[in-house]
């Protein structure tokens, strides 16, 4: 259905004031200010605050986006080419994140303290595990965690992406560095192939 256009200035607003001024000042005020439109439109459109924060985030965070683009694959992916969507999968969460600026400010804020917004977290686990656990089901295993060995991959690209925005040495590489982007990727893809050794044994 295609938004009116006062909702698409509502969920343009808090990209403006998220760029200008950080997460810390979006609020129904300032969201309605920025955006020339009344505040009740927040509550009419979005059912408030949290809900447009869900809308908004659809665009920009990577495992809301994901569940989209990969459901149908991973469905009827066989078992011998669930390696490489696994691949593509974290591979395409690498490259968004240190694309997506406003994803970027999303995880530093949310790192930082900031615990509004559920609607955001609720949706990312609900489509990001849902991922997983068709990933889960269709690897022959019943000794591993599969969900951890995962959960360490993400964790390992959410903060080297964010620990080297602004500083790029980390432990000693630079990850300013094209090439060290590259041997981060191929190291990643080293060890899924090493985990589906492990899971296939």
């Amino acid at each position: 259905m295609e938004l009116k256009r006062s909702e698409t200035q509502l969920i343009e607003a808090v990209s403006t004031i998220i760029t200008e001024e950080g997460f810390s000042k979006i609020g129904i005020n300032k969201i309605a200010r920025t955006a020339g439109c009344d505040k009740v439109l927040i509550y009419r459109y979005f059912g408030g605050l949290d809900g447009l924060i869900a809308v908004w985030a659809k665009k920009h965070d990577f495992y809301i986006q994901a569940y989209d683009t990969f459901i149908n694959r991973i469905e009827t992916v066989n078992e011998a080419n669930l390696k490489q969507i696994t691949k593509e999968i974290l591979l395409a969460q690498l490259h968004f994140i240190r694309e997506n600026k406003m994803h970027q400010e999303l995880l530093l804020w949310e790192l930082s303290g900031g615990l509004k917004f559920k609607a955001i977290r609720d949706l990312r686990e609900e489509n990001g595990h849902k991922l997983q656990k068709i990933l889960e089901q269709k690897v022959d295993t019943k000794d591993l965690n599969i969900s951890m060995y995962i959960t360490l991959l993400i964790a390992s690209i959410n903060h080297i992406v964010l620990s080297t925005l602004e500083y790029p040495l980390f432990n000693g590489i630079d990850f300013s560095s094209d090439t060290s982007w590259t041997i981060y990727e191929n190291t990643l893809c080293d060890y899924i192939d090493m985990l589906f050794e492990k899971f296939n044994r």
